[in-house]
């Protein structure tokens, strides 16, 4: 049986997990928004015909309510989606290296394509050159940060963070870089470090 202390898979050094701000951030732009805006203020805006014998009044309300319930079984599939693709923010540490994964993005890192004598925990309001500034391939939103930005720096990022200030910078070989957020930064560093082979034969 493994030991998840040695494989990097015990809870203080997995990701931090998102929180309930960005979830219902998540919500009212998935699912609120298009639904008030699409299914609900229409019936506000448009004024309802003349009635014949009540049926054309009828038929408006029942076809408003199947375009309103429409839009909203859609929002909450997009929504259960992307919050399915949100849980699935994890790292993992091994004898090989290092596999991010986080929504839609994943990378497989060897011990000698990352340069661990220059990683550090770093206080993101500190090291500014460091913050994710522009998103050129990720989701992005108070609470959680996911996938490729580029910092003010303009270096490549892959980020997985969930809206902490003390994040793990790892710098690569790959002409990117990782900035992530484990429960415990110092901890998590540590651990790679013990675990990368030419530390640990020594």
């Amino acid at each position: 049986m493994s030991d998840p202390a040695r494989n990097g898979t015990d809870a203080q050094v997995q990701l931090e997990a998102p929180g309930t701000r960005a979830y219902v951030i998540l919500f009212l732009l998935t699912v609120a928004s298009p639904t008030l805006l699409g299914g609900i203020l229409p019936w506000l805006a448009t004024d309802a015909p003349p009635a014949v014998a009540g049926i054309a009044s009828d038929s408006l309300l029942v076809s408003r309510l199947l375009g309103a319930g429409t839009i909203l079984a859609i929002t909450l599939a997009v929504y259960a989606g992307i919050v399915l693709l949100m849980r699935r923010h994890r790292w993992h540490v091994d004898a090989g290296g290092l596999e991010v994964a986080t929504t839609f993005y994943r990378r497989r890192l060897r011990w000698e394509q990352l340069r661990l004598d220059a990683a550090r925990v770093v206080d993101i309001d500190e090291r500014t050159e460091l913050k994710p500034m522009l998103k050129s391939n990720g989701v992005a939103m108070p609470g959680f940060h996911s996938g490729w930005f580029r910092s003010r720096g303009f270096n490549r990022l892959l980020v997985a963070s969930a809206g902490g200030k003390r994040l793990l910078w790892v710098p690569t070989h790959e002409g990117y870089d990782l900035l992530l957020q484990p429960r415990k930064p110092a901890v998590a560093l540590e651990r790679m470090k013990a675990m990368a082979p030419d530390r640990r034969d020594r």
